[in-house]
């Protein structure tokens, strides 16, 4: 148990777990505060409310007593009509001083209301008494003392209202203990909901972390081939001093393939870096010859590779997008097809405007893509056959860079098997 103990506090899980505990706890403490708080007003507004009702009405209640208090009286004038209180609060006693003090009226003594003693500094307040009665048992109150002036009892100087509240504190108390006793049940589940959140939190830190140090350590590996070819290439040029530029031709013509391929990747990599910093669409009208304008370009791009190549415009109206995404979009498919291609494949390009989609399909007849190729293409440095590509100038990081284009347009791209061979590559704006 001690082992665990010790592998928790150390694991990396543990500030998360804290964090999490320390905000259910807080919660789950000002709910608890903020609920028992609510029923305790609750409970007792009915109780002050009689209070003040009776406050109102306060002479009646002074008749009452003082008969009560004056059998005599009672015995000897029956015909007495006595006006009773507006409403007779059940468990209200009214216990009457003189200007000293003194209690003047009987009180039962087992309401233990005998001992109750005036505090003039508190008058017209609401107050709580806790008083023991006779038989030594507790008794709460919630009581209300008035000053009085009464023509028919002069020496009434000041009349206290008193409540008996014994079963609404029973009462309270049942309830606190149980609102306590759930609160505490949900605290112990929301330990077990720490250790998940902690867990489930550092999920996507330690994923985008793995990414990152997988970007970097292959962008490291990307750059580190070219700039070893342009070392060599520049050591034996450094070698041949006397040498002609005509003499060196080959390793020159190298050199500048290489530098060709680092910038296309630095500008890859910044094109990426640019689109993870959010980077929002343009959204302009575009006129159907636009496209028409990009199929001339990759028609010269196919000629000039001897490959065949077919592009579809079936956009008849003007559509909104962004004109530089969208034709980096397009750019990065169509690059795609033809690297994976031979002469004797073929590739066909179509946009069409649908309802309110624009739908871009590039299909070829090229090696494919095999299932498990397919849930990794839109990687960053993936790549279906990493010698080929390579010796084709690609990163890996083409599809990539579209995916995070077709998610700044919110749209979708997918991709599937054409028949009877190739890939089929869709996006839906």
């Amino acid at each position: 148990m001690l082992t665990r103990i010790r592998r928790l506090l150390k694991s990396e899980n543990f500030p998360f777990f804290v964090h999490f505990l320390g905000v259910f706890t807080g919660i789950f403490l000002v709910m608890t505060v903020i609920i028992l708080q609510v029923m305790s007003f609750g409970i007792y507004t009915s109780v002050d409310s009689s209070l003040r009702t009776a406050k109102n009405d306060i002479d009646s209640y002074i008749t009452l007593a003082m008969i009560k208090n004056d059998l005599s009286l009672r015995s000897s004038n029956q015909s007495q009509v006595i006006e009773p209180p507006s409403e007779v609060v059940a468990n209200t006693d009214i216990i009457l001083y003189n200007a000293k003090g003194e209690i003047i009226n009987a009180i039962d003594g087992l309401s233990g209301l005998e001992y109750m003693e005036l505090d003039k500094e508190n008058l017209n307040s609401i107050i709580k008494v806790s008083l023991k009665n006779i038989s030594g048992k507790i008794l709460e109150y919630r009581a209300l003392a008035i000053p009085v002036k009464n023509l028919a009892y002069p020496n009434v100087a000041y009349a206290m209202i008193a409540i008996n509240t014994n079963q609404l504190e029973e009462a309270n108390l049942r309830y606190s203990r149980l609102i306590i006793t759930v609160m505490i049940v949900f605290w112990i589940v929301s330990v077990g909901a720490s250790v998940y959140l902690a867990k489930w939190s550092r999920r996507p830190i330690l994923e985008n972390y793995q990414k990152q140090k997988t970007f970097v350590e292959n962008a490291s590996h990307e750059l580190r081939t070219p700039l070893a070819v342009l070392q060599n290439r520049l050591e034996t040029l450094f070698r041949k001093p006397e040498s002609t530029i005509m003499d060196n031709t080959e390793n020159i013509a190298s050199s500048l393939d290489e530098v060709r391929n680092m910038r296309l990747l630095t500008t890859n990599l910044l094109n990426l870096a640019r689109r993870d910093d959010g980077i929002k669409p343009e959204i302009v009208e575009i006129k159907p010859d636009f496209f028409d304008e990009i199929f001339d370009n990759y028609q010269m791009i196919a000629a000039e590779q001897e490959k065949s190549f077919q592009a579809h415009n079936r956009v008849q109206q003007v559509v909104k997008s962004d004109k530089v995404l969208l034709k980096q979009l397009m750019t990065i498919l169509f690059d795609n097809a033809m690297k994976y291609t031979d002469k004797t494949d073929h590739i066909v390009l179509e946009v069409i405007a649908r309802d309110k989609f624009l739908l871009i399909r590039i299909s070829d007849t090229g090696i494919g893509i095999s299932a498990q190729d397919k849930q990794h293409i839109f990687d960053r440095f993936y790549r279906v056959d990493k010698a080929r590509t390579r010796q084709r100038g690609g990163f890996g990081l083409g599809l990539s860079l579209a995916k995070q284009i077709v998610d700044s347009l919110k749209g979708s791209i997918t991709v599937k098997d054409n028949s009877p061979k190739g890939t089929i590559f869709e996006v839906k704006l």
